[in-house]
């Protein structure tokens, strides 16, 4: 019920509206999607830069190992017999480890959290675009709708007018666009008007003349239901308007 009334209220013309809309929907798509490959390409280069940080820091780490190993073999086999020298080494050996280990983990942990930014980018992107697309599709659909609106109504009341009936007692919305175009319209029926309201006083004259001369009553009877007839299209007439009538 409430989507067939959206329909009904809305979707006056959904061939038009949903055409532009699509048209409105493709075009910022494909600008999301080429900005949204920019950023991924970003992303990933962001990521090889920091795999190759971590890389190059366990390499780093495992060369100080090596070197501080054979550092200490050597000094083992030049003084044998040195156990406070060979105590220095092992106590600094193991602050120049502790640092590389301290520096290799903040590489791996700045890895993480370029990872897991780039994830967090991914879905905000993708959750942005969904809501974009979104609300670009209630907005299409409104603003034609601001057009169809106008254009539905005038074809309707180019019919009525069609059928001689020139009172137009009706219009646009607030926000509705095609206002000169409604403005001209009403103009055109004020000048029908007043156009009919000659030919009627000219009619009127006309009918007096037929009255006063002795005319024959079938003459006064005819010029009668002619001026009956043209000020059906004089008068406002409230006539039912069907549901797409009364949303536009």
């Amino acid at each position: 019920m409430a989507r067939s009334r959206f329909v009904r209220h809305y979707l006056l013309d959904p061939r038009f509206q949903v055409k532009w809309t699509s048209y409105l929907v493709v075009v910022v798509l494909i600008v999301m999607m080429t900005l949204g490959m920019l950023i991924a390409r970003l992303a990933g280069r962001t990521s090889h830069t920091a795999r190759i940080a971590v890389t190059q820091a366990e390499k780093a780490f495992h060369e100080s190992k090596t070197n501080n190993i054979l550092a200490r073999s050597a000094v083992e086999m030049a003084q044998p017999d040195n156990a406070g020298l060979a105590a220095a080494m092992d106590e600094q050996f193991k602050e120049v480890d502790a640092q590389q280990e301290k520096n290799l983990a903040d590489v791996r942990r700045l890895q993480e959290d370029i990872a897991r930014d780039g994830q967090n980018l991914q879905r905000l992107i993708i959750g942005a675009g969904v809501a974009l697309l979104l609300l670009l599709t209630g907005m299409g659909i409104v603003i034609t709708h601001r057009i169809v609106g106008p254009v539905h109504k005038l074809k309707r009341l180019l019919r009525r007018v069609s059928t001689g009936r020139l009172v137009v007692d009706e219009r646009l919305r607030r926000g509705d666009e095609l206002e000169d175009l409604f403005e001209t319209f009403l103009q055109m029926t004020h000048s029908l008007r007043a156009m009919q309201n000659a030919r009627v006083a000219t009619l009127d004259a006309t009918l007096r003349h037929a009255e006063e001369t002795g005319a024959s009553d079938e003459i006064v009877d005819g010029l009668r239901a002619l001026r009956a007839q043209m000020m059906l299209g004089l008068e406002k007439r409230h006539a039912p308007r069907d549901a797409s009538e009364r949303t536009a």
